[in-house]
């Protein structure tokens, strides 16, 4: 089904309890709408923006969303395994006690997005912007952050053992904070890994 909600822009409306599943939505506006418990399984996105919508207990499993935003968004509880994503916005979202398996996504912007203590196992997040994020608590043990930028990133006790970081952008802070044990580095990884814990480089 293409398009079968009709209206290009909603403001303020509830879409509780809705049933969208397999639906597929293009250049429309959600701005400060409810979708709780609302059923977007399989739903598919381009150019939509939501902007400071509630998501608690909405199941969008298997959901694929291209040039999309989520802006200011507050997951909870939400049903999220197989998220995809390429070229979407997270910024400013919370997600919180949900679950996140298999996910995927590719050059998004999560900048001051808090995804703490959520497990984010073998996820794909190549490319994406995690500046200034919150990832405390976090398990992104075998995840893929090639080419991410992790500048300011909080990630006091994230699990970041067997990931791969080659190319991301990094803070000194961010090698005392998060475990990394396995984890694939750049040689500069390495060496900035090593001053951040006290080792005397060359001297």
């Amino acid at each position: 089904m293409v398009d079968d909600v009709a209206g290009p822009e909603f403001d303020g409306e509830s879409f509780a309890e809705a049933y969208f599943a397999g639906e597929t939505w293009s250049e429309r506006t959600y701005t400060d709408c409810t979708f709780v418990d609302a059923d977007l399984t399989d739903l598919s996105t381009r150019s939509v923006v939501f902007d400071g919508c509630d998501f608690t207990g909405a199941n969008l499993a298997d959901s694929t969303h291209r040039s999309s935003a989520f802006r200011n968004c507050t997951f909870r509880r939400a049903q999220l395994p197989g998220l995809t994503m390429t070229d979407c916005s997270l910024v400013g979202s919370v997600i919180t006690e949900s679950r996140t398996q298999r996910w995927k996504l590719v050059d998004c912007d999560l900048t001051l997005v808090s995804l703490a203590g959520l497990a984010l196992v073998n996820a794909d997040l190549t490319g994406c912007r995690l500046r200034e994020a919150n990832l405390g608590e976090s398990d992104l043990t075998g995840c893929d952050l090639s080419g991410a930028d992790l500048t300011s990133v909080r990630a006091i006790g994230a699990i970041l053992r067997n990931a791969t970081l080659l190319g991301a952008r990094i803070d000194p802070v961010f090698w005392r904070q998060a475990k990394v044990e396995g984890a694939r580095v750049d040689a500069h990884h390495a060496m900035e890994f090593a001053i951040a814990h006290g080792l005397r480089v060359g001297d």
